[in-house]
């Protein structure tokens, strides 16, 4: 359950990120399309889950400490939803979706070595075997890029880089959060609403204290774009599965299958951002790297 909720959830997170960046083509956002899709993300959540509620449905566990599970997914909302979220989609903007989600593969590393320190977590043999495809399929894709012709100058190619692996660090920290508030007694779906939610109202107080956020909210008015709305809602579902992966499997296995996105977005690219973003042999064998990395640790 746990191995197909993370693919599950790579794969609408590289539908998201693919939306997004057709999105940012075609409107150009003035903060790389990350208001409204925080906005659908956290709007459709909470629906859900207050559906869930009427219904009947546990939003925790039996003695669970309600309070510290809050605070874990409020935590993961504001790290590593909103802080990565606003630099990866920066790198997208900059890079394309294909090299930007290219450099948050490197998340699992930052995810794996927070976890053995603070859940004492052992990564397993299998899981190692699982990194080191990811990296290899990372690798063909970054060996892809620098044979192609750079869309940026040398400098603002690795200034973007930068911002990259620092938005892949950051989010690697949120995950270990995700797991957090999960084992705590937080059921998914609410775990979910409440990082969105969070992520959504720590951004608007960041906008309000710089006083962009009523032009931004203006501006968007005028500016409607369905990709960036349809980016949302991969985006709450990407979110949900890895909150449901944690809660069936170790952090450190649902971050090496969800850092499968590169891959993803290489593939879902030929077929939605034919003119942005070409796939090549390269990218088909990545694709077939991860794939066999999913399956070692599937069947491990």
């Amino acid at each position: 359950m746990g191995f197909l909720a993370a693919l599950g959830s790579a794969i609408c997170y590289a539908l998201s990120y693919c939306f997004l960046r057709k999105g940012q083509a075609e409107s150009s956002p003035p903060d790389y399309g990350l208001l409204p899709i925080l906005i659908m993300s956290s709007v459709s959540l909470t629906g859900v889950t207050a559906v869930e509620a009427m219904l009947g449905g546990s939003l925790f566990e039996p003695k669970s400490n309600q309070l510290v599970s809050v605070l874990w997914a409020t935590c993961s909302g504001i790290l590593g939803t909103f802080t990565g979220r606003m630099l990866l989609y920066r790198a997208v903007h900059q890079l394309g979706a294909v090299r930007g989600v290219v450099l948050k593969g490197i998340s699992p590393v930052a995810t794996m070595s927070v976890a053995a320190l603070a859940l004492g977590e052992d990564p397993s043999f299998d899981d190692g075997l699982g990194l080191c495809g990811v990296f290899g399929s990372i690798l063909l894709l970054v060996i892809e890029s620098r044979m192609r012709k750079q869309r940026t100058s040398r400098f603002a190619f690795h200034s973007a880089a930068a911002i990259g692996v620092a938005a892949a660090c950051i989010q690697g920290v949120g995950h270990v959060f995700r797991q957090l508030s999960v084992q705590t007694g937080l059921s998914p779906l609410p775990a979910a609403a409440i990082d969105l939610c969070a992520a959504t109202s720590m951004y608007a107080i960041w906008l309000l204290c710089r006083g962009t956020l009523w032009p931004l909210l203006q501006w968007y008015g005028q500016h409607l774009n369905i990709w960036l709305a349809v980016a949302g809602w991969c985006s709450a579902t990407g979110v949900f599965l890895f909150f449901l992966a944690a809660d069936h499997a170790s952090v450190s296995t649902v971050a090496i299958l969800a850092a499968s996105e590169p891959v993803f977005v290489a593939l879902f690219s030929a077929a939605f951002l034919a003119r942005l973003e070409r796939l090549s042999w390269w990218s088909g064998a990545a694709a077939l790297l991860i794939g066999f990395s999913a399956m070692m640790l599937v069947m491990g």
